[in-house]
């Protein structure tokens, strides 16, 4: 998160990767790499994670309306 933070989108990705290897129910990961890959210009790939983030839980705001701005809802 510190990554996307420092505006290291790239390397937020790849943290965000990592840990979802470790632990691939942890809804915060999908969602932020969602945020991460936004920023990088991948939003088929950020419409991906945030509906796995919904999958894992349900009505989750970010990924809820981060889907409703890309139209993907």
């Amino acid at each position: 998160m510190i990554r996307l933070f420092q505006g290291d989108n790239k390397g937020g990705l790849a943290d965000y990767d990592k840990a979802l290897q470790y632990d691939p129910s942890d809804v915060f990961s999908w969602s932020n790499r969602g945020q991460a890959r936004l920023r990088l210009g991948d939003k088929q790939g950020a419409i991906a994670d945030f509906r796995k983030a919904l999958e894992l839980r349900p009505g989750l705001p970010v990924a809820h309306d981060a889907l409703r701005k890309l139209g993907a809802l």
